[in-house]
């Protein structure tokens, strides 16, 4: 099966801005990861989370940074996670 048959989902946007179209199972590992490393500390910055949840995929074929910040957004959107400021950085945490 070809990237081009492969199932998509649409990812969602907190602002209602139309998201990108990715691959369902990228969208389900970068998930995952991201759901991981906010369970693992309560709740994370954004950078801490870029960082870190990189380390939780194996062989993942995309500019980890821009997927995770997509699918942040999306669970945002979903209402999975919360977006909020503590000392001037962006942190995030499960709803």
């Amino acid at each position: 099966m070809s990237m081009r048959d492969e199932e998509q989902i649409q990812l969602l946007h907190p602002e209602g801005k139309q998201g990108a179209r990715i691959l369902k199972r990228r969208y389900e590992a970068i998930r995952k990861a991201i759901l991981d490393e906010v369970e693992a500390s309560g709740e994370i910055s954004f950078l801490d989370l870029t960082e870190r949840a990189p380390k939780r995929l194996s062989h993942f074929d995309g500019k980890t940074t821009w997927y995770i910040t997509a699918v942040k957004l999306d669970l945002e959107a979903r209402g999975e996670l919360e977006r909020f400021e503590r000392n001037g950085r962006q942190q995030i945490r499960r709803t």
